[in-house]
């Protein structure tokens, strides 16, 4: 009789968690990919959620990413595979080129080995692309989820919650405060402390050229890295293959504007690339300069912990990435996936943050040290002897992640 009576005591209990866990409001500071992913997959696992965006209008800066098979995997385990794939394009093949013969450094083929091995693919698409179609998935779910004009000033935390005030006079509560807002997190250096953001000695140009301008013999293959003296260019198509999109690194002894979107001048970026193969310089000469931006790469440590009682960090205010092994948006859609199963599986709370902390930490540092130390691949004084058939990220076993069965 004690032994059911237990039992009984026990359901009741676990189901009172689960209704009080299912009840709690998170606080997400910062709609970019990462916070509105987050906000994806903490709706589906019935929490109730509020993205607070300093931005007063909805729009995601920047121009292609890559998505590689984890990054699609943290996708479908959003539920949004399907509209993905309708807007992503795969990448089944790439070639590295030597900056001014063109000449074939290596060769990468992924497309069908991908997904037979990993269960998806390589694909490009467009940042705003990707932003917009989690957007929707938010506002589908809650249309009033999504507050713009929000500009974080602090947040204060108790025992019961966390209230979030904003530049204004606004302030909000809520049971959990998630910081998804970027390198220079303010919710990071309140929970943390103040943490220099250090400037890399690099900075990225990116553009967007209309397909129909590029010369058709710059196009084999379409997904293309040329490489120079301390110089990469990268490009590959988006938007179905209507655009182009291009980012190329350079390096500066120093840099002082603030921002992802600077505009940059034509001319500027052909004066890097001065006597380059025709078929880089030729996407420079014919991109619509209000196209043309650039930001500098800038730094910040990889935290060991991401939490602190009832709030937690996301992305880029966690983990800092560099781009150099094109992870950045897929470590934030992992942290995503990560967060809302942690979440929906633990009785409390802090046991939930916990084990999303535990599931991530690890994998996300190595990460960040591995996209660092690529630097000297890219960047080095003699990309002739470049030969890297085998991406370095399928060598170190970066696609073999899958978030939606991770153990949380």
């Amino acid at each position: 009789m004690r032994t059911g009576a237990a039992q009984v005591a026990l359901r009741i209990l676990q189901y009172a968690t689960t209704r009080f866990m299912n009840k709690l409001n998170v606080l997400i500071v910062g709609g970019g990919i990462g916070g509105l992913a987050a906000a994806v997959s903490l709706q589906r696992a019935g929490f109730r959620v509020t993205v607070f965006e300093q931005a007063t209008a909805m729009g995601e800066v920047g121009a292609g990413i890559s998505i590689s098979p984890n990054g699609a995997l943290a996708i479908k385990h959003l539920g949004l595979s399907d509209e993905f794939h309708k807007l992503a394009r795969p990448a089944d093949y790439q070639v590295v080129r030597q900056w001014q013969s063109g000449n074939r450094l290596a060769q990468v083929t992924r497309g069908e080995r991908l997904m037979q091995t990993y269960g998806e693919s390589y694909y490009t698409v467009h940042r705003a692309d990707v932003h917009a179609m989690l957007a929707r998935a938010v506002a589908a779910h809650d249309p009033q989820a999504i507050r713009l004009g929000r500009k974080f000033e602090r947040f204060e935390k108790d025992a019961s919650g966390v209230t979030v005030h904003f530049e204004g006079g606004e302030s909000a509560r809520g049971d959990i405060l998630l910081g998804a807002d970027g390198v220079r997190s303010r919710v990071r250096s309140q929970l943390f402390g103040p943490e220099e953001v250090r400037f890399t000695g690099f900075i990225a140009y990116r553009g967007l050229v209309p397909m129909e301008l590029v010369p058709p013999e710059a196009m084999d293959p379409p997904c293309q890295v040329w490489m120079g003296k301390r110089l990469m260019l990268n490009r590959y198509p988006v938007s179905g293959g209507r655009l182009l999109n291009f980012v190329a690194f350079a390096m500066r002894s120093g840099w002082q504007e603030e921002g992802w979107s600077i505009p940059a001048s034509k001319a500027e970026i052909l004066e890097e690339f001065a006597g380059w193969h025709p078929h880089v310089t030729r996407i420079i000469e014919v991109a619509p300069e209000a196209n043309l931006f650039k930001w500098a790469l800038c730094a910040r440590s990889a935290l060991m912990r991401w939490f602190v009682g009832r709030v937690t960090l996301l992305g880029d205010a966690a983990h800092p990435l560099l781009p150099y092994l094109g992870q950045g948006a897929v470590l934030a859609l992992e942290d995503a996936a990560i967060l809302g199963r942690a979440l929906a599986a633990a009785p409390n709370v802090e046991q939930g943050l916990a084990r999303y902390e535990a599931a991530r930490v690890g994998r996300a540092r190595f990460i960040v040290e591995r996209s660092t130390a690529m630097g000297e691949v890219w960047f080095g004084d003699n990309p002739d002897s470049f030969n890297h058939d085998t991406p370095v990220d399928e060598e170190l076993g970066l696609f073999a992640y899958d978030p939606g069965s991770i153990p949380v």
